[in-house]
């Protein structure tokens, strides 16, 4: 399958060298705007992909699939347009900036046939099925604690006012949206949609650049911490009854995994196999691909719905506001997901 780029930023630096050697898709063409063009021809030349442009519909002539990894306020716009060109879709964390926008690119890839999926490396990881493997061993589960803090490149330029899109709140960002997506995939990755989520954020012109998520599930708390502004280690950390799992790296990479039972000595994993973080989402992205594996799409579709909805009340709750708030498709419609059971949370959306 031939595989087109939409964007020339860190992520798509990072991941294609690998994906131009290593992955059953074919690289056709990277899109970028007129500014980035002389960067995405000197891509195009360092990695043998065959085509250029800067006309997005004639990316979409060429491709089967589209990844697009623009700035989180128009992963939306782009996605919306190669779905209704009938292509596959894998988008950059997070889907969409709102719930209601989820939840209609969603329903729109199912209308057309199509695959959407949502590039969050954390769910396709090797080590991430291993915890999900380990959870029944540590008993009943009583705390989850999560830290992403990392101090921003762009966070000197933020405070001298040169507000880049990462700070921008007319660009969906912030830290929550930025990094704290990872915390929060993490865990309802593993335990599913809360029955509520607040929000705590230190923010600065009108944007989150730190903050602390407090996700309430039926028995136990989960505590999300995310920062552009200051910097911690990673700690993931899943505490039970009967022992604990523990991660010192955060939820992008899931590095490597300590168990610590209450009785007995401790267990050390680490199946990532030293690869890219991107190399297990783009094999399952292809594999699902060419078997036709609705189901698979349909599971992770779910999860990134939910996800959404956390990031939503709990972004709101904190008073931060997008452009995209105010569009008539954010509000969301009970029956939109009729063979889902309505959530607390989702009714708190409402």
């Amino acid at each position: 399958m031939k595989l087109g780029i939409l964007g020339t930023g860190k992520i798509v630096r990072e991941f294609l060298p690998w994906l131009a050697e290593h992955t059953p898709f074919t690289v056709q063409a990277i899109c970028s705007t007129e500014r980035s063009a002389e960067l995405a021809q000197s891509l195009c030349g360092q990695y043998g992909v065959p085509q250029h442009t800067t006309n997005f519909l004639e990316l979409l002539q060429w491709v089967d699939v589209v990844y697009i990894a623009v700035p989180n306020l128009q992963h939306v716009r782009y996605a919306r347009v190669a779905l209704e060109a009938g292509k596959h879709v894998i988008v950059e964390k997070p889907l969409a900036p709102t719930a209601a926008q989820t939840e209609e690119l969603v329903n729109l890839a199912r209308h057309k046939k199509v695959f959407l999926f949502e590039a969050i490396t954390t769910q396709y990881l090797e080590n991430y099925a291993k915890i999900r493997e380990l959870l029944p061993r540590i008993g009943t589960v009583k705390l989850v604690q999560c830290n992403f803090s990392q101090y921003s490149s762009r966070y000197d330029a933020f405070c001298a006012g040169d507000v880049q899109p990462a700070f921008d709140p007319a660009c969906a960002g912030g830290a929550l949206m930025d990094l704290g997506v990872y915390n929060v995939s993490y865990i309802v990755g593993l335990f599913g949609e809360p029955n509520q989520a607040k929000y705590t954020a230190n923010m600065e012109r009108g944007i989150d650049t730190s903050g602390i998520l407090t996700m309430d599930y039926s028995g136990f708390k989960a505590v999300s911490i995310a920062a552009k502004d200051c910097a911690a280690p990673a700690r993931y950390i899943i505490q039970g009854t009967k022992g604990y799992i523990m991660q010192k790296s955060t939820a992008n990479c899931c590095g490597g995994i300590t168990f610590h039972p209450n009785e007995g000595k401790e267990e050390h994993y680490n199946l990532n196999g030293g690869r890219p973080r991107q190399a297990a989402e783009f094999e399952a992205f292809a594999r699902a691909l060419e078997s036709g594996d609705q189901e698979l799409c349909g599971r992770m579709q779910d999860t990134t719905i939910a996800v959404s909805r956390v990031l939503t009340v709990a972004r709101r709750n904190a008073g931060i506001r997008f452009p995209c708030d105010h569009c008539p498709k954010t509000a969301i419609s009970i029956g939109t997901r009729p063979d889902k059971t309505r959530s607390k949370l989702f009714e708190y959306l409402l």
